[in-house]
């Protein structure tokens, strides 16, 4: 079985980690945004949804019923927070600040509590069925599910802590993306382990 797809997934998320992670620790250092953390942060993240997808393929069997809910959650969840990283780093940050918190009063202030929600619900849930696999380090689910949830909380949780939540969920993604690449590896030489997608 052609295990190229989860490369892929796994090199996706080996750049969405090392970008989120860079991220955190260059606004930790600097202590505000640049347009480089902006694009790192803003360009990188919708790549963890290949990582996702990955991830579930390699697992499915060992996840279940369960396991598939979670990676529904999960993956509607990272999809609309990955539009909102879009916007708030590209273009959220260049606007007037009472321009900002005008459009937070209206209909945006729930659709971003919504995602927030829903991407906090998928974290968790997901990080629990990849926990209950066996198969991927716990370590590297602890730093993804603690980091990821302080991104989903990013309007709320002051800018340090996020910062924070970039280089954890960040060391976690790329800790993740390399289980998975080892994994493709592996199925290379051992047809026991190759992945069945149908």
């Amino acid at each position: 079985m052609d295990t190229s797809l989860l490369r892929l997934s796994a090199a996706a998320g080996l750049v969405c980690g090392a970008a989120i992670a860079l991220a955190g620790a260059l606004e930790s250092a600097i202590g505000h945004k640049v347009t480089l953390t902006q694009i790192l942060n803003g360009g990188s993240v919708p790549l963890g949804i290949g990582l996702l997808i990955g991830l579930y393929l390699w697992q499915r069997h060992r996840l279940g019923r369960f396991g598939t809910a979670a990676f529904v959650v999960q993956f509607l969840g990272f999809g609309y927070f990955a539009g909102i990283a879009y916007a708030r780093n590209v273009v959220l940050v260049y606007l007037d600040r009472s321009v900002v918190d005008e459009l937070l009063e209206g209909p945006a202030r729930y659709a971003f509590l919504a995602t927030a929600i829903l991407a906090l619900t998928g974290t968790w849930l997901f990080g629990a069925a990849l926990l209950r696999s066996g198969s991927v380090p716990k370590a590297a689910v602890a730093l993804y599910v603690v980091g990821l949830s302080a991104l989903c909380l990013t309007f709320l949780l002051p800018a340090p802590v996020v910062r924070i939540g970039h280089v954890l969920g960040g060391a976690g993604l790329v800790w993740l993306a390399v289980a998975l690449w080892r994994h493709a590896r592996d199925s290379e030489s051992s047809p026991e382990l190759r992945p069945a997608y149908g």
